[in-house]
């Protein structure tokens, strides 16, 4: 049974997801999971915020352009395997919920399903995008993560709803 929790009551276990393999961002209608280990979680303009990256190379992108709403999942201990093909394999060349054995249930607040096998999700409606820019960055950052110039774009979700499985 799913029930709707306070907006930072998972931030904890949210938190603990991103350092043990990663969370997995759930984008357009259909369903298409992929494995982020990049978010942030807090206050912005008035309103409880997750904000989460994507680069246009990945098949999430236009989904996230699209609908403008997303779900992050926050995955159970068993879900390595699936967080490894969430984050090594395209939405544009399979089923990623059918290969890792996963359910969507229908979200309470956007149109975006989440995955029903995770303990927690996120329900998430885009209230800006604004893209990381070369010049801006540290070097270092530059050298580390973007040597082939792919920029993530990044989304900030006014968190509408926070569900636990129970």
């Amino acid at each position: 049974m799913r029930e709707q929790i306070g907006v930072y009551d998972a931030l904890g276990e949210t938190l603990a997801g991103l350092e043990n393999g990663g969370l997995l961002l759930v984008s357009g209608k259909q369903g298409n999971p992929m494995t982020i280990g990049w978010a942030t979680a807090g206050r912005i303009w008035g309103r409880p915020v997750l904000t989460v990256l994507v680069r246009p190379s990945r098949f999430s992108f236009p989904l996230m352009e699209n609908l403008s709403e997303f779900t992050v999942n926050v995955p159970a201990a068993e879900h390595g395997k699936a967080l490894a093909i969430c984050g090594s394999k395209s939405g544009r060349d399979m089923d990623k919920i059918a290969k890792c054995g996963f359910s969507l249930g229908s979200s309470e607040s956007v149109r975006v399903p989440y995955i029903t096998e995770c303990p927690v999700h996120y329900e998430c409606r885009v209230i800006h995008k604004s893209n990381v820019v070369n010049a801006d960055l540290e070097p270092g950052i530059t050298a580390e993560y973007y040597a082939a110039g792919d920029f993530h774009r990044v989304y900030y979700g006014e968190i509408l709803g926070v569900y636990r499985e129970g």
